[in-house]
């Protein structure tokens, strides 16, 4: 491998773990994110990052759906219509989200984008799996 393309490769699995930590919360790091992390050591090559973030990003989306599900069990029937309203513009917001990061990325020629691309991904679902957990939280302290 050219050295100038393995330097660009570490730059963006350092940049990817960098973002990783910004996006976990403050408090103790999530198991998704230490496995994420731990994976993405272990193998930072682009086929290797992009397993890890697939791999978080199915995971985050569990979590994502188990969190839904118990808002259900601590919701009034007005609530929790109203959160299932919200949970499908959610949806619709991932998917043309996702759907725009898709065109700009498929042009890059340089393989780091794959991983950033990815990663991209995963933090929306991450980031509503959190505020679903947010709100949990709060309503589970009424």
């Amino acid at each position: 491998m050219i050295p100038v393309m393995k330097n660009v490769r570490n730059l963006a699995f350092v940049g990817l773990v960098c973002m990783a930590s910004v996006l976990a919360e403050d408090s103790e790091k999530d198991p998704i994110d230490v496995a994420l992390e731990a994976a993405m050591e272990k193998d930072y090559s682009t086929a290797g990052m992009v397993q890890a973030l697939s791999k978080a990003e199915e995971q985050w989306d569990k979590k994502l759906n188990t969190t839904y599900q118990s808002l259900k069990k601590h919701m009034k029937p007005d609530e929790w219509a109203d959160l299932v309203a919200a949970q499908r513009s959610w949806i619709a917001d991932r998917n043309a989200q996702t759907k725009s990061l898709e065109s700009p990325h498929e042009k890059m020629e340089r393989t780091m984008w794959i991983p950033i691309h990815a990663e991209m991904r995963m933090a929306i679902t991450k980031q509503r799996a959190q505020f679903l957990e947010g709100m949990l939280h709060n309503i589970a302290m009424k």
